[in-house]
């Protein structure tokens, strides 16, 4: 699960947040969401390694399962299957002192062998770019990004665009989350 931002994002996310305020006067915001579906297993053809799910509407849905799921031998009919996915975003500007920049890390973690198949990736993107310029009146921002690419977006009315300077750094983390669990009925 691979997700990056452009500065475009970046300059996206800078013109909604609204202005928390990050460091003193200078705008920036957070945002999360958990999304939660859960799902009763149906059926498991271990030859095409496919599972049938019920869910909470009654829909079913077949999912092909990966060589990665190692505990797929565990997994029993009437088990329930939850899915948790979580988004954060967070915006913040910062006086002028750093190079734009881009950075990522992710971790995966699985079950036990032997235990109820389950894991959890978490992906996390850190982007820092610079504003280039500031049209007050027109109220938009010119940021360059971490690859150089320099990008003119209009800013909100929420955001305090006054208290934000030429040379100021943006600084944009997405983190990316999603867990799956299995619980004896």
């Amino acid at each position: 699960m691979e997700r990056r931002i452009s500065v475009l994002a970046m300059v996206s996310l800078l013109l909604v947040c609204a202005a928390a305020g990050f460091a003193a006067d200078k705008p920036g915001g957070e945002a999360a969401e958990l999304l939660v579906v859960t799902a009763t297993v149906e059926k498991i053809d271990m030859a095409t390694r496919e599972v049938t799910l019920k869910g909470e509407g009654g829909k079913l849905e077949t999912i092909k399962v990966g060589p990665e799921a190692r505990n797929l031998g565990q997994l029993k009919v009437g088990d329930k299957v939850t899915f948790k996915y979580f988004q954060a975003l967070a915006v913040s500007v910062a006086p002028a002192g750093g190079k734009p920049s881009l950075t990522g890390a992710t971790d995966v973690q699985r079950a036990p062998l032997g235990a109820k198949p389950g894991g959890r990736v978490t992906s996390t993107v850190e982007a820092v770019g610079t504003v280039e310029a500031l049209d007050l009146k027109a109220r938009t921002a010119t940021i360059r990004g971490p690859k150089g690419k320099v990008h003119t977006m209009k800013v909100g009315d929420q955001v305090r665009l006054e208290n934000v300077k030429v040379g100021d750094q943006v600084t944009v983390r997405y983190t990316e989350a999603m867990a799956i669990s299995v619980e004896k009925p």
